[in-house]
């Protein structure tokens, strides 16, 4: 069954909005607990704020993590297998 719609009518929210409206419901609507979250491990973290992460959130988050950004191929052999040392 197809439905008719009129013009400009949305069926549902951009992901962005969508991730807004579960940080609203894990802070129970308090705009402000949003903006100071302190669950950085939450994977909705950077978008949190309704938009994409800008660079201080992201830089936050990388040393949060200790994230490396250069390739690393220490514990990969030439087969593609993982070396452990026992």
């Amino acid at each position: 069954m197809v439905r008719q719609m009129a013009k400009g009518v949305k069926l549902y929210d951009t992901p962005i909005k969508a991730i807004r409206q579960k940080c609203l419901d894990c802070t129970c609507d308090q705009y402000e607990e949003i903006r100071n979250c302190t669950i950085i491990n939450c994977a909705l973290y950077p978008y949190r704020m309704g938009r994409r992460p800008d660079e201080v959130t992201l830089l936050s988050l990388k040393e949060y993590y200790g994230v490396n950004d250069e390739p690393t191929d220490e514990l990969l052999t030439k087969t593609g297998t993982i070396e452990v040392e026992v």
